[in-house]
């Protein structure tokens, strides 16, 4: 497969190689993710590309079944031709129900590094049933949510579960097969932090910075609230040291805490605080630099990382009709790419003829698209011979 990359996604890549060739570890850990996807999308994992392997002879994902069911209606009243159609469906929905689960555990598996365990016969964020994941000393480390609209899938990490899927893949190879196999825009969410281990970038500093404009960001866009949300002791020592920026609610939400604090670690010497952005419905181009799209949210962000930021952002507001053109366009576009540019090249660049060779009369308004009756002659006669 040949991807492309955009402008953005391209400039993340090349922030990431700089450092790579310096030889700097990643400045920021992702600590919370979270992604839906499309359940027939999981037919793409078998050309995801295995080494030393094509499609067709890799064994790791399962194949798409062949749906070949005799189906004789022959003789059958109409309410029997219901009945043998239901009970065809029921067939076809069982065997295809059996590949997209196999598929989803190898890809947890091979992918991600998880095992999944038994449905749990309960809902989850909307979903009609769910299963834990697990890593393979059996702690659960988030959730699988299955059934959802439109048929979907949705992958819940928590941070030990991040800790486990780090050490199994990078944030560079997710992308792949999140963006580029399973067709995913944006994450539902993800949690980008970077620990700090002095008193430079603790809460007093952040307040400080909130005055000063620098949670704003880098596009423009209101200016978010904050809300200190300490707490004490009666002796005065701090029960909870944290910060928040921004609404929970919001595309962006600082949290600015004392991870000393929190973990109830007693070593006096230690000082860590974490600065941690919960970024929701986000690019998935986040993933080719966690670094670079740290720095890029604000100026308060840019000043803990040495590497220029990219600004990133969240998924815009769409309308149903505009998401399901989107949909349908990346559709046609991964599986009729070729051929369609084939057959423009045959029709020498003519769009109009182009559309009605490809688009059936009665789907035609007006008969704008009509072409020449020779060429729908010699379509048919084609069409036949195969």
């Amino acid at each position: 497969m040949n991807y492309q990359y955009s402008d953005r996604a391209t400039q993340l890549i090349n922030n990431r190689l700089e450092r790579f060739k310096k030889h700097e570890d990643n400045q920021t850990i992702i600590d919370h993710l979270s992604f839906s996807f499309a359940l027939a999308d999981l037919r793409h994992c078998k050309r995801a590309g295995v080494i030393g392997h094509t499609a067709d002879t890799q064994t790791l994902f399962p194949k798409l079944p062949e749906i070949n069911y005799e189906f004789n209606t022959e003789g059958l009243e109409e309410h029997e031709f219901l009945v043998a159609l239901e009970e065809q469906k029921s067939k076809v929905n069982e065997r295809m129900a059996d590949f997209y689960i196999d598929t989803l555990k190898v890809f947890s598996r091979h992918v991600l590094g998880f095992d999944l365990s038994t449905p749990r016969d309960k809902g989850f964020h909307g979903y009609t049933n769910s299963m834990n994941l697990v890593t393979s000393e059996g702690t659960q480390v988030g959730f699988v949510g299955i059934g959802g609209q439109r048929n979907t899938v949705y992958f819940q990490i928590s941070g030990e579960g991040c800790k486990h899927l780090w050490s199994h893949t990078t944030p560079f190879v997710l992308h792949h097969w999140l963006s580029k196999v399973l067709s995913i825009s944006y994450l539902s969410r993800i949690d980008i932090a970077r620990d700090c281990y002095d008193h430079v970038f603790n809460c007093k500093n952040a307040e400080t910075n909130f005055f000063q404009r620098a949670f704003a960001r880098k596009k423009g866009g209101p200016n978010p609230t904050m809300s200190p949300r300490h707490s004490f002791t009666v002796d005065g020592v701090y029960d909870v040291e944290m910060t928040t920026i921004g609404k929970r609610t919001s595309p962006v939400y600082w949290r600015i805490y004392n991870k000393k604090l929190e973990q109830g670690i007693q070593e006096p010497d230690l000082i860590w605080y974490r600065n941690e952005v919960e970024l929701k419905k986000w690019t998935v181009d986040s993933l080719l630099d966690p670094d670079s799209t740290f720095a890029g949210i604000c100026d308060f962000s840019q000043q803990m990382i040495n590497s220029e930021g990219v600004h990133t952002s969240s998924s815009p507001r769409a309308t149903k009709a505009a998401t399901d053109l989107a949909s349908r366009v990346k559709w046609v576009r991964r599986m009729c790419g070729k051929a369609l540019s084939d057959i423009f090249e045959i029709t020498e660049g003519d769009i109009q003829t182009l559309l009605g060779l490809l688009v059936p009369d009665k789907y035609i308004t007006g008969k704008s698209l009509d072409i020449p009756n020779t060429y729908k002659q010699l379509l048919t006669e084609q069409l036949r011979s195969h």
